[in-house]
């Protein structure tokens, strides 16, 4: 604890300024400790997370309420802002909070107005392909792809790193989402 209040107040008399600081303190949160994460778990919330994606493209009109207890239950926002970075986002490509993570998978916020609700299409499947993964106490950082099928059975290949971190709650949940096509030249 003693070097976070210490990163704070560096940072406090680096800005300056109080509303600098408020900018600053919006973007910064930490990752509590807790029990140690293993592949498992990884797989577990993998998986969760694919039949959420799933499940709100199936879901109607249900879909926003879906999605929305989807989120609250797989991403970290209760920890600070997270990581997002979502595959089809260029106007505004980070999504720290709830709003702009629930825009991107059922839309209908204007102030994304690029979504287009990308949970909405009828997946049938989503399959992860982890490449590796790195342990470190209660945090792994996952890369690999995953593969989402269309209701014709094609597979639309897509490229990730996600971090878990495990808290003293046992909850899996994701911090960091970093999604994107492959390249192609």
């Amino acid at each position: 604890m003693h070097n976070r209040v210490g990163v704070f107040g560096a940072a406090f008399l680096f800005l300056g300024s109080t509303s600098a600081w408020a900018d600053f303190a919006d973007r910064v949160g930490f990752l509590p400790e807790g029990p140690e994460i293993t592949i498992a778990d990884v797989e577990a919330a993998q998986e969760m997370w694919g039949g959420a994606v799933v499940a709100i493209g199936a879901a109607g009109d249900d879909a926003p309420r879906l999605a929305e207890e989807a989120a609250r239950t797989a991403y970290a926002f209760d920890l600070g802002p997270i990581q997002f970075k979502p595959t089809l986002a260029a106007e505004a490509p980070f999504r720290p909070d709830l709003e702009g993570t629930l825009s991107y998978f059922v839309s209908g916020n204007p102030a994304y107005a690029e979504d287009g609700g990308f949970a909405l299409r009828p997946w049938s499947n989503v399959r992860f392909d982890n490449d590796t993964v790195k342990f470190q106490g209660n945090i792994a950082i996952a890369m690999g792809h995953y593969f989402f099928t269309g209701p014709d059975g094609s597979e639309t290949k897509v490229e990730y790193t996600k971090g878990y971190v495990k808290t003293p709650d046992e909850r899996v949940l994701i911090f960091l989402q970093d999604s994107s096509l492959p390249y192609s030249p």
